[in-house]
């Protein structure tokens, strides 16, 4: 692993930490090879921004915006996407 790698991944915070409004990089992802695959199928890959549009209350799900799409995510699989926050 690059040493650009390794500072990214030590900066990164949860998809979830991301208020309405802000956007990130999609740093990775954490978990099973299904759900990984899952996650890049819809676009959440290493480099992809990801804008969060909306939460739900009481720990509903998250809207974002990924390559120009609207995706809900559950708070659940959210929290297994690290992100580098980005300023617009």
């Amino acid at each position: 692993m690059s040493k650009r790698e390794n500072d990214s991944k030590r900066n990164a915070i949860s998809l979830t930490s991301l208020r309405s409004g802000e956007t990130g990089a999609v740093a990775y992802t954490v978990g099973g090879y299904g759900l990984v695959r899952r996650l890049a199928e819809m676009g959440l890959t290493p480099g992809a921004k990801i804008k969060v549009l909306r939460k739900g209350p009481f720990h509903g799900p998250l809207q974002v915006e990924v390559r120009g799409v609207a995706l809900a995510l559950g708070r659940g699989v959210a929290s297994r996407v690290f992100v580098q926050p980005l300023r617009d």
